[in-house]
């Protein structure tokens, strides 16, 4: 085996907005799922330029679709990671409730053996990244597997994530709300902050301006005192982000970062989003 790797990997998807250098750094295996754009599908943030997608989508009759990569993709990673020594590997994902990544990861892991446990971390982005990055970091300083599947409930019920959407229309056109309830709050112009709870889509607040939409999030940011790990979430909008990530540099014991959420997740909350995931000490 490879002497880098620890006996117990992890692996995720590319929902969890683990930035490139954190996940290589922590050897979390990163599967890509799909996005299809006016007929041409392409792997998670590849072969397109995020930011143009991003400034395009208010114009788009049909919106980018989203689809899971297929068992084989899998079956592939986790065979990769046996044939280098691993011997268990937690593949931990996007929550079940939002998507059929979890469908695939299960076909995938009869196929290979008992070796793999799926893991529905009842989260997306970084609220997914968060768990993915802490069971790595454990088994590389030698959890045992018993170990690391105990932590995963605590895990789960410590991170957070909410996010202000900017335009209930393109989760409206995504099916993500009811009909109803996008119609009404194009009406009135509001944004809404969102939650996800144990994979469930929550509507916490409403505001009028971005302004207010910033100050709910950093009110959110402090009533998760004391936390361990913060990510800004955008959409396209850095410097927005850049603003919440000063505003909140010092409520967490590691350095908080920022990132551009995946277009997979962008798809549904359209551009000019943004939000917060946390872990909780």
């Amino acid at each position: 085996m490879t002497s880098s790797l620890p006996e117990i990997a992890v692996v995720t998807d590319s929902t969890a907005d683990i930035p490139p250098e954190l996940a290589a750094r922590h050897h979390i295996t990163v599967v890509p799922a799909v996005l299809t754009i006016n007929g041409q599908s392409y792997l998670d943030g590849r072969g397109f330029d995020r930011q143009a997608l991003y400034a395009s989508m208010d114009d788009m009759k049909d919106l980018p679709t989203t689809a899971t990569p297929s068992p084989g993709v899998f079956e592939a990673a986790y065979r990769t990671l046996i044939d280098q020594g691993v011997k268990h590997i937690l593949s931990i994902h996007v929550s079940g409730k939002l998507s059929g990544m979890l469908n695939a990861v299960h076909q995938a892991a009869s196929a290979v053996g008992t070796c793999i446990y799926p893991l529905d971390s009842g989260q997306v982005s970084l609220g997914l990244g968060f768990q993915a990055l802490e069971l790595a970091q454990q088994a590389a300083q030698g959890a045992s597997l018993q170990q690391l599947l105990g932590m995963t409930t605590e895990l789960r019920n410590k991170v957070r994530t909410v996010a202000g959407i900017d335009s209930l229309d393109f989760l409206r056109r995504s099916g993500r709300v009811s009909w109803l309830r996008a119609e009404i709050g194009i009406r009135l112009r509001l944004r809404v902050i969102l939650e996800v709870v144990d994979g469930d889509v929550l509507r916490r607040s409403i505001a009028r301006t971005r302004r207010q939409v910033l100050q709910k999030l950093v009110e959110e940011a402090q009533s998760w005192q004391p936390l361990r790990r913060l990510a800004i979430l955008h959409s396209g909008i850095p410097s927005l982000a850049d603003e919440l990530l000063s505003s909140l540099a010092s409520a967490t014991r590691e350095t908080p970062f920022a990132v551009d959420v995946t277009t997979v997740i962008g798809a549904h909350v359209g551009p000019r989003s943004v939000g917060l995931a946390g872990l909780i000490q």
